[in-house]
């Protein structure tokens, strides 16, 4: 469940964290955080629902979210995560467009974020060009990254983004405490094939598997891997 902390404005340390707003001119500044407040979520619960309406322009102070949809067949698919330092681009796209949101956002961590007024984020973007810089600059990026993504799950195989993700997530550089199931979400593909590639890997002395963890034992060859092109 959302939690909103306190009223309008009281927050107001957290625009430090983004250097392009705190220099907004004082008048501009002022009204950003006259009209924001903090929000928190506890891991696993809800930001968003698919066709929930979008009220608020949103900026991640700490903690991570998930964005995914449901394909017409009931899978879910992981379309990006939200970090520190990040804003949402369905998030932007939805205010642009005066739009519902297309997808639905949980939780992965304990996170922090303010939430600007809607129409207060509209307003700066009609009337500051540092405000509307910063949106668009934020949106560009994440809109590539989607792309990226969407690019992976087209031409690169499967085995290929596996090693990438184990790599990548490794918490202390050797183990990822991960169920199948959500490794093959956040691939985009189903835990089936996901669990067929680990057994080969596990019998090749690549990886070990337990329980809910994945022990990374020879990153020399996952590496190699991940950067097969083909």
């Amino acid at each position: 469940m959302t939690r909103y902390i306190g009223s309008p404005g009281q927050w107001r340390d957290w625009i430090t964290r983004f250097p392009a707003l705190d220099a907004l001119p004082p008048a501009e500044r002022k009204e950003l955080l006259d009209n924001s407040s903090e929000v928190r979520l506890s891991a696993g619960e809800t930001g968003y629902r698919e066709g929930d309406a979008c009220s608020n322009f949103i900026l991640r102070i700490e903690g991570w979210s998930r964005i995914q949809r449901l394909s017409a067949n009931g899978r879910e698919v992981l379309l990006y995560r939200v970090g520190p330092g990040d804003s949402c681009v369905l998030t932007t796209s939805c205010l642009l467009g005066v739009a519902r949101y297309p997808a639905a956002s949980t939780a992965e961590t304990d996170l922090r974020e303010v939430a600007i007024a809607g129409t207060t984020f509209r307003t700066l973007l009609n009337q500051s060009e540092p405000f509307r810089q910063f949106v668009f600059e934020h949106y560009g990026r994440l809109l590539s990254d989607m792309i990226t993504l969407l690019d992976a799950l087209k031409f690169r195989r499967l085995d290929a983004r596996l090693a990438e993700l184990l790599l990548a997530r490794t918490v202390d550089g050797l183990t990822l405490a991960d169920t199948h199931s959500r490794i093959a979400t956040d691939l985009g593909s189903t835990r089936e094939p996901v669990g067929r590639i680990l057994k080969q890997w596990a019998r090749k002395d690549w990886i070990t598997m337990a329980r809910g963890r994945i022990e990374v034992i020879d990153r020399d060859a996952l590496t190699e891997l991940a950067t097969d092109q083909t």
